[in-house]
């Protein structure tokens, strides 16, 4: 069964999880043949009122929860991840070695996410997206054509952040 995590992380991404509740999101997972979508959904809970006919229309099976202490788990089942473009959760992503869409939180105060998801997406280890352009990111397939992140080197993503945070 084809699985897709997405994750806010720790806090709460009241944009993204509204984009994965939406007709075209769970259209174009049915496009690209996923029939599981896991959702943890932090503090926008509220925000995570997925259409029911819609889901079964398309023949997928929805799951949720809030938090979890372990998300390796769910990773590990997933065959696309779809997280915030926070470092923690696109770094666990990418050292599982799984096609990752990083989706950039626009309300947060400074851009620092959107500047590492572009600098990754540049890279081609992640698909960078907006919460309205998730839906067409997912049904183009171009998670399907990135890069391996290199696990044994730790230095791509420490020269992002040094670039990103001026620190170099």
């Amino acid at each position: 069964m084809s699985v897709v995590y997405v994750t806010v992380g720790s806090t709460g991404f009241d944009d993204l999880v509204q984009a994965v509740c939406t007709r075209s999101f769970l259209q174009s997972l049915a496009s690209r043949r996923f029939q599981r979508l896991i959702v943890q959904y932090g503090s926008s809970e509220d925000m995570f009122v997925p259409p029911p006919t819609e889901a079964g229309a398309f023949g997928i099976q929805i799951e949720s929860f809030d938090y979890t202490s372990n998300t390796q788990r769910f990773i590990d089942q997933a065959d696309l991840v779809i997280c915030h473009a926070g470092t923690g959760s696109i770094l666990e992503a990418l050292h599982s070695r799984k096609p990752t869409i990083v989706v950039v939180n626009r309300e947060l105060m400074d851009n620092h996410q959107s500047e590492i998801a572009q600098e990754l997406s540049r890279r081609e280890y992640v698909v960078a997206a907006e919460p309205s352009g998730l839906a067409g990111a997912v049904a183009s397939g171009a998670y399907s054509r990135l890069v391996p992140y290199p696990n044994a080197d730790p230095q791509p993503i420490g020269e992002i952040l040094d670039e990103e945070t001026m620190l170099s």
